[in-house]
């Protein structure tokens, strides 16, 4: 019904901080599509009649930089590509966390038993960040010579 979510016991700066952590990531994975459409003209059209999730877009971008020619451009796209490919595993753990009590009784997401809690969430959103820079320099600056 309407309003049920907010029957939801979170408080607004949990929300915030996963909210925020959702949205750069989502940025991140699309600087990772934009690169994989770099490479292969036409990558981007496959993604949703494909259903493609984030760790197959990881893959597929690994391997259509596995595949480029020029070592040194190679070297530079792979790093990222890498790691947006363990952030994936990073944001599942996250997204994809148990709903609990904190030990201070707040409502908390856990992995592995362990609390995301909002520093763990925040320092997650910066390496996405990060990642995510590093994904859109090579779109608009390595692969963009190609």
């Amino acid at each position: 019904m309407q309003n049920d979510r907010k029957r939801i016991s979170i408080d607004d700066q949990y929300a915030h901080a996963l909210g925020l952590a959702a949205y750069c990531f989502a940025i991140c994975e699309w600087n990772a599509v934009w690169s994989a459409e770099r490479l292969q003209p036409g990558y981007i059209s496959t993604i949703e009649p494909l259903r493609k999730t984030a760790g197959v877009i990881a893959k597929e971008l690994i391997d259509l930089v596995k595949a480029i020619n020029d070592p040194t451009l190679r070297a530079i796209c792979l790093i990222p590509s890498m790691e947006f490919q363990r952030l994936v595993q990073e944001r599942n753990g996250l997204l994809h966390g148990k709903p609990g009590t904190a030990p201070n009784g707040d409502q908390r997401l856990f992995r592995r038993g362990q609390e995301w809690t909002i520093s763990a969430i925040d320092a997650f959103a910066d390496e996405v960040s990060a990642c995510s820079i590093l994904l859109n320099e090579i779109v608009h600056e390595d692969l963009a010579k190609r």
